[in-house]
């Protein structure tokens, strides 16, 4: 065997615990990093490969005079790669007894050949036969419906028919189920007139050539509406959802974010530990370097001496994390494509990811050690032979002052020791205290965004919500609950779709229009810019954060054109509030009333209840939808406010989930790196051990020195964790906020987070000095006193 290789295996065989301890760090960090490389390449690829597959519309038109289209002459035109009808109506769908959802039902032309807007057949028949449908694999989730099942859907003017499910398809371009608790279905065009009512052909969608930005679809479109104008068709809607890019995409990078930052932090940790052991080893061996030096060795060749063990650490670090890496990384892969709806489509990885998986196991070691090699080869002969271990003038100073506090012998005796490497003790508090930033401020995080969810809760003083498809008289859409008990009282809002036209397109997508009483007492948004609506001459609008999006530059105060049904309105903006919800305008329910809705018809009824416990609630919700069942009314979505927060949270939960099982590993590495620094402290003071076994020291005496050791450690990474937690949760809270709902979290402070990390870390810090003080314990005094 190689000289060096085998000065190398022996190094690393006097201390096979440290050994060990740094080698199972290198291998969580490297574990963690390479799952998150692994999975990111399948989710980074996947996702968009699954959305892309199906070829997904650019634009969706609706329209009633889409009979006046020559459907073929439009497919034939230059820019225009595939169209065809593809219906779309929102219905209701009973998934356990008494309780519905939203039902999307589309009506399909041809379930054999698509050329846009695929889904894949999965279970059961392909084409429905006439008068059934084929549902969305994901609804199974959060319904009871299966093949066989008989679907009870209310559709049209609030008929209940029963509809058999002859088929499963998997949809990747729908948002999960799961999360948004829509079902949807697919049925054949004359099933679709017959379930809804509504006529087949009037929503086109169709792909276009050469664009790649949403400016161009915009672009092309407003030739193509401009053209339809011409021939007299009128157009209703226009949807242009964002190209390439799956609706909740957001969350897949959120993900992706996470896996890189924390992973990665937890890898560069690993590799500290590299460096803790190198200068320990080097610092034991000075006297080694030196008579190598003496019979001739130059610098580089004790230098490769020692970088060799570093490489030996790397390589068993990849062999055993880079497999581990690949299962987890496929294993997190299936976990998220199965919360999203998709389905993972990388079977083999490329070569030339385990290249980088090797090469960064075996190059961030060396890179890491790289200044402790440098500066142990560094030494000369001299200095060498005169070396005689830990100085300790330095901390001589420091003592006499601690000693002065009133504090055992003991306690000033682990004071001193913890300062007299003081390099290394910086690195591992600052090590130790970022994994308890990192964990402190993943439950801050959550913290906030439970803060979110309950101030949108707070924000909306109804219990129900009751929603339909068409406006009607008030009295007409109040009568069937009038013997519904636990009912303070009904308010009624109006509202609509609309288009906020702005100077840069004609074309902005639908918002959804709510007209309310001004001074109503069930909705107490915050206002983040201007104010709320109040009574005014003027035509007044309040916006949600995310209309903003569709603004150019807007400005509090500038009036704008509300396009509502082909009428034009000019109203000012005075006000933007925030709220997790999609893009929302609110109006004076008076002013509407006079502007577009002069029969004063209402869209929507929101309950308050008398009794609004959390199960008195659920029994409303429940009663209302009994009060439904007879009635004419043709309801869009009965919504109750601990549902809507449950939604909500399943958005978020996988989110949660990630942060703080991510911003674990950073403590448990960062936990390996205290017991890394408490092993080596220890093997350096092996002969002051056995002189104060010698003077009488008991090995409890001796534990317990060393376990006050970790205590101040642990303690002080606590504090400059927590001190560093506050800006870290900050900038994080931000972050999220603006990648959720496009506007900053305001900074929570979890008290649960708070004891969890505190008790954690306590936990980890013991256990990673008890394990080395108890190995202390065990040395003989000859041994000790012996130790060189």
């Amino acid at each position: 065997m190689n000289v060096k290789l085998k000065k190398a295996f022996r190094d690393l065989q006097i201390n096979h615990a440290r050994t060990v301890l740094v080698v199972l760090a290198l291998v969580i960090g490297l574990w963690g990093i390479g799952s998150i490389i692994v999975s990111y390449v399948i989710l980074k690829n996947d996702l968009n490969e699954n959305f892309l597959r199906t070829k997904p519309s650019h634009v969706i038109v609706t329209s009633k005079d889409f009979d006046r289209l020559d459907l073929a002459a439009f497919r034939n035109r230059s820019e225009i790669e595939s169209a065809e009808f593809r219906d779309l109506s929102k219905e209701r769908i009973e998934i356990l007894p008494n309780k519905w959802v939203a039902l999307w039902i589309f009506g399909v032309e041809d379930f054999n050949h698509f050329n846009l807007a695929e889904f894949y057949h999965e279970k059961g028949k392909k084409v429905p036969d006439h008068g059934t449908m084929i549902i969305e694999r994901d609804g199974k989730k959060i319904s009871n419906l299966r093949i066989g099942s008989l679907a009870r859907v209310r559709a049209g003017d609030g008929k209940l028919i029963e509809v058999p499910i002859t088929g499963i398809s998997f949809d990747p371009v729908q948002a999960p189920t799961s999360q948004d608790h829509f079902i949807y279905s697919y049925v054949d065009k004359k099933t679709y007139t017959n379930i809804t009512g509504n006529a087949a052909n009037k929503r086109l969608v169709f792909r276009l050539k050469n664009v790649n930005t949403k400016k161009d679809i915009q672009a092309l479109t407003v030739t193509i509406l401009n053209d339809f104008k011409y021939i007299g068709i009128a157009v209703d809607k226009v949807k242009i959802p964002l190209p390439n890019e799956h609706p909740h995409q957001w969350q897949l990078n959120t993900l992706l974010f996470l896996e890189g930052s924390i992973g990665f932090l937890a890898f560069l940790m690993g590799a500290v530990l590299v460096w803790q052991l190198m200068g320990a080893v080097l610092a034991q061996q000075v006297r080694q370097i030196g008579i190598l030096k003496a019979i001739g060795a130059s610098r580089v060749q004790v230098f490769k001496i020692y970088l060799t063990m570093v490489l030996l650490l790397g390589v068993v670090a990849s062999i055993i994390a880079i497999p581990l890496a690949v299962i987890s990384g496929y294993a997190f892969a299936d976990f998220v494509s199965n919360q999203l709806n998709f389905n993972v489509l990388t079977t083999t990885l490329p070569i030339h990811m385990y290249l980088y998986l090797t090469a960064a196991g075996i190059l961030l070691p060396i890179l890491a050690s790289l200044p402790a090699l440098l500066k142990g080869t560094k030494v000369t002969v001299l200095d060498a032979m005169n070396d005689y271990g830990i100085q300790q003038n330095e901390a001589n100073n420091k003592v006499s002052k601690i000693a002065k506090l009133s504090l055992s012998n003991s306690m000033v005796l682990a004071f001193r020791n913890t300062l007299r490497r003081k390099k290394r003790l910086v690195i591992t508090i600052a090590t130790m205290a970022l994994g308890v930033a990192i964990f402190s401020t993943g439950f801050n995080v959550q913290q906030a965004i439970v803060v979110l969810l309950s101030d949108t809760s707070k924000s909306l003083k109804y219990d129900v919500q009751l929603s339909l498809k068409d406006p009607i008289l008030s009295e007409q859409a109040l009568m069937p609950f009038k013997s519904v008990p636990n009912i303070s009282r009904i308010e009624t809002w109006s509202g609509g779709r609309g288009v906020i036209q702005t100077k840069t397109i004609e074309t902005t997508e639908e918002a959804t229009i709510i007209a309310l009483p001004h001074d109503t007492d069930l909705l107490k948004l915050e206002v983040i810019h201007g104010r709320w609506l109040q009574p005014s001459d003027e035509s007044e609008i309040v916006v949600n954060q995310k209309i903003m999006e569709t603004f150019d530059n807007p400005i509090i105060g500038e009036y704008y054109f509300l396009n509502i049904k082909g009428k034009l309105l000019k109203v000012k903006l005075v006000g933007v509030v925030k709220e997790f919800a999609s893009e929302r305008i609110y109006i004076d329910k008076d002013k509407y009333n006079a502007l577009v809705n002069p029969g004063h018809l209402v869209t929507n009824l929101m309950f308050v209840a008398k009794n609004r416990s959390f199960d008195k609630i659920l029994i409303l919700e429940k009663d209302i939808e009994k009060a439904i069942a007879p009635s004419a009314l043709s309801i869009s979505n009965v919504e109750s406010q601990s549902e809507r927060m449950k939604v909500l949270y399943d958005h978020l939960n996988i989110i949660f989930a990630m942060l703080l099982s991510m911003a674990l590993v950073v403590l448990v590495v960062g936990s390996l790196g205290m017991a890394s620094a408490m092993g080596i402290n220890i093997m350096e003071r092996t002969r002051e051990i056995g002189v104060l076994r010698a003077i009488g020291a008991t090995p409890k005496k001796i534990y317990g020195l060393f376990v006050v050791e970790g205590l101040v450690i642990s303690i002080s990474s606590i504090v400059l964790g927590l001190l560093l937690a506050w800006p870290l949760s900050i900038v994080a809270s931000k972050f999220f906020g603006n990648l959720i709902i496009d506007y900053p979290l305001k900074f929570a402070f979890s008290m649960l987070g708070f004891t969890i990390t505190l008790v954690a870390t306590l936990a980890l810090g013991w256990l990673a000095s008890r394990i080395p003080a108890a190995r202390a314990t065990r040395v003989s005094t000859r041994e000790a006193l012996s130790y060189e």
